[in-house]
């Protein structure tokens, strides 16, 4: 009998050895699996943060409205989106109001995501200074136009992957961590907040440091003796590692020995008993093998008991294992879907900005070319009415001065889209000011509109030019009106809106705009009213005021259901306050005598603002640049006052010659002349006269007196 009993204690041996092997293999194809689904949660973190470094407000360089997107990415401190500069200084935090400059560093620089696999920089686990908690990040860069610009990082708590790790729902005797590539626990199945944080073991370290995955047996942070399985992520270079009890692993070894001693006394139960073992040991690991093949080709596994309870275990494990590698797999693709249709709906909104961007340099210079050119019939006016008194009141010179007057409407129209438009910005409460406007709208909308005027009394102050406020609303009133012919609602509200921004809606309930024409409304000249009935550029004008004051302009509507269009307007802050001139307006005389250097490029304008001047008594020389004038001040020539263009060929345009002027010649008054609004602001802060094209002669030659009044004599 005792070779029989050798035999079947061999056979159970075998059996048993073949029931490791296959167990460590499952054990392995567990930890991969669930290493799969680690690096596929910080796949989900990388797909965001290089959305977010898309986003068309980076380029735009508006950081302001990226916080705001941000914000909605982000919208509890669970995660976080942080910006920072190539030196890892951050620029703006989610977790903290925009504009907060006390922010701690990032922990990566832009040359350590440059060498990053990818160009995505896993961060390891760090102690988040605002969150107040153990936390991670995925830091890219955003790019434009072939260099990067910032260093984008969406961060979130550690504690999420804990959900991951519970959704494996591993046996009770199991535990499982997630390490970062320091070897750090980042996660923990069993008991993470008291080792999340902590190094594992130093043969933990050493083993994981040695290849992708393998087995060995370690002693556990809390003592105990373990089979040990550890699987690195392919992409990010964490790893996933499952603790076994060794007591659990080598259990069957004591039900060998069991068996091999019933063998030695009596051979056929011993026999018997190693077929039936076999049989049930081999099946599970046959199951086990191929639900870890099914979890490789990502398909469900489905869980059939098998009577072995280690085996079902593993079983349910490699079950839950593949439903959440398929549920991750799902929710991945949707997201990548969501992201393609918001990079796809940024894209066209970039699109959108710089058609109109486009539409505002073409239209800028031609109403800046159009208003030389009213500025020409102006003067000739003026001129008629002074050498032939008998055609002063005539119609022919009234016509043609109302004929000027339109035309400078418009291009004050076609300026103000192209954010061009000269402006005198004043503070405007608008409690007090909106109702107003809305009872002078009263008259030009009917008895069939009802106005609603609507404004929250803690709304803050604006900072905008009353006059183009005025008429974006007439613009807006009007329209509506068109839009309601048998009669409505138009509400006009006001409110604060957020990031320091005032909102301010006009609502009607017309007929409303079809949708393939929305984009299309504010560009100028666009109109879908008959011929005679408008000119297309009220709504660009409405654009326009609200870019010009740094704010911006909405539009929503629904054909049939009536049109919101929405301002917002920065709040006034005491640094908007425009500064008042301290110079006291002296009275014009009837006629002055003074040498005056005229430097306009226009041969026509230069020509009859000559003649004005002359008309006046000014004893006028001309410059056809800059550069012309500075070499006659230069040769000698001596002026009592300077009269420039700011925009001219050469390399020396009006502001510059100012400055020129101030230095060589500081005595000598310059008065400057322009169309645009971004050269009004710069030249005002200089403290210099300017005065907007086209102005009357009447105004010009009395800003030309009281800028001789506050100055010297003559200077050489």
């Amino acid at each position: 009998m005792v070779p029989f009993a050798l035999v079947a204690a061999g056979t159970i041996y075998y059996v048993h050895a073949s029931k490791q092997r296959q167990f460590e293999g499952t054990l392995t194809e567990a930890t991969r699996a669930l290493s799969l689904v680690v690096d596929r949660e910080i796949a989900r973190r990388d797909a965001v943060a290089r959305t977010l470094a898309q986003s068309p407000t980076l380029s735009a360089g508006d950081l302001r409205a990226f916080h705001e997107y941000a914000r909605t990415v982000a919208p509890d401190n669970s995660t976080v989106v942080v910006l920072a500069d190539l030196d890892g200084r951050q620029i703006l935090n989610t977790r903290r109001p925009f504009g907060e400059t006390n922010l701690p560093r990032t922990v990566y620089t832009h040359e350590q995501v440059k060498a990053a696999p990818g160009g995505t920089l896993v961060s390891d686990l760090y102690y988040a200074p605002l969150g107040k908690q153990h936390s991670f990040a995925v830091t890219v860069p955003v790019n434009r136009g072939g260099r990067t610009l910032y260093l984008l990082s969406y961060a979130g708590y550690a504690s999420a992957l804990q959900n991951v790790l519970h959704d494996q729902k591993l046996s009770k005797a199991w535990f499982a961590s997630v390490l970062d590539s320091k070897g750090v626990v980042v996660a923990r199945s069993r008991n993470p907040e008291k080792y999340v944080g902590k190094p594992a073991s130093e043969r933990m370290r050493a083993e994981i440091g040695g290849g992708r995955d393998g087995l060995f047996e370690s002693r556990a942070l809390d003592g105990s003796e373990i089979l040990a399985s550890f699987s690195t992520a392919p992409h990010y270079g964490w790893t996933v590692v499952i603790g076994v009890p060794l007591a659990q692993v080598g259990s069957p070894v004591v039900a060998a020995a069991g068996f091999a001693a019933l063998s030695a006394l009596l051979l056929l139960a011993a026999l018997w008993a190693a077929a039936r073992i076999g049989g049930g040991i081999a099946r599970p690991v046959l199951q086990a093998r191929d639900a870890a093949q099914r979890i490789a080709r990502a398909e469900a596994v489905e869980v059939v008991p098998t009577g072995l309870a280690e085996m079902d275990t593993v079983l349910q494990v490699l079950s839950d294992t593949s439903h959440a590698v398929q549920r991750a797999n799902r929710e991945m693709q949707e997201r990548v879907r969501e992201a393609l249709a918001e990079a796809d709906k940024a894209h066209q909104a970039v699109l959108q900005n710089q058609r109109l961007e486009a539409l505002g340099q073409l239209t800028g210079g031609v109403a800046h070319d159009f208003n030389n050119l009213l500025m020409v019939a102006g003067n000739y006016t003026h001129l008629l009415r002074a050498r032939r008194p008998e055609l002063a009141g005539t119609q022919e010179v009234a016509g043609i001065e109302r004929a000027v007057a339109n035309g400078a409407k418009l291009t004050r129209q076609l300026l103000a889209f192209a954010r061009r438009q000269p402006v005198r910005p004043e503070a405007m409460q608008l409690q007090s000011r909106l109702p107003e406007i809305a009872s002078l709208l009263k008259a030009s909308l009917g008895s069939r509109v009802q106005l609603a005027c609507e404004v929250a009394p803690d709304t803050r102050p604006v900072l905008v030019d009353p006059a183009e406020f005025e008429l974006a609303l007439i613009n807006l009133a009007v329209n509506a009106r068109d839009a309601m012919p048998d009669g409505g609602t138009l509400r006009l509200a006001a409110r604060n809106g957020e990031a320091d921004m005032v909102c301010l809606e006009v609502a009607d309930t017309g007929k409303g705009i079809p949708a393939d024409i929305l984009p299309k409304v504010f560009e100028p000249f666009f109109t879908t009213k008959p011929v005679g009935h408008g000119t297309g550029l009220g709504l660009s004008q409405v654009y326009g005021l609200a870019r010009q004051a740094g704010g911006e302009a909405r539009i929503e509507s629904d054909d049939g259901r009536g049109t919101r269009v929405t301002l917002l307007l920065p709040s006034l802050r005491s640094a908007d306050l425009p500064a008042a001139d301290p110079r006291e307006e002296a009275p014009a005389p009837a006629r002055v005598e003074h040498a005056l250097l005229l430097v306009e490029d226009n041969g026509e304008l230069a020509t009859v603002t000559e003649q004005v001047l002359q008309a006046a008594g000014f004893r006028v020389t001309r410059a056809e640049s800059g550069d012309a004038a500075r070499a006659l001040l230069a040769a000698g020539s001596v002026f009592d006052i300077v009269l420039s263009d700011i925009r001219m060929p050469g390399g020396m345009d009006g502001i510059a010659l100012a400055r020129w002027l101030r230095e060589r010649h500081p005595a000598l008054p310059v008065v400057l002349m322009t169309g645009y609004s971004t050269e009004l602001a710069q030249a005002r802060a200089l403290g210099l006269q300017v005065l907007p094209k086209p102005s009357p002669p009447a105004a010009l030659l009395d800003a030309l007196v009281r800028e001789l009044g506050t100055g010297s004599s003559a200077a050489g």
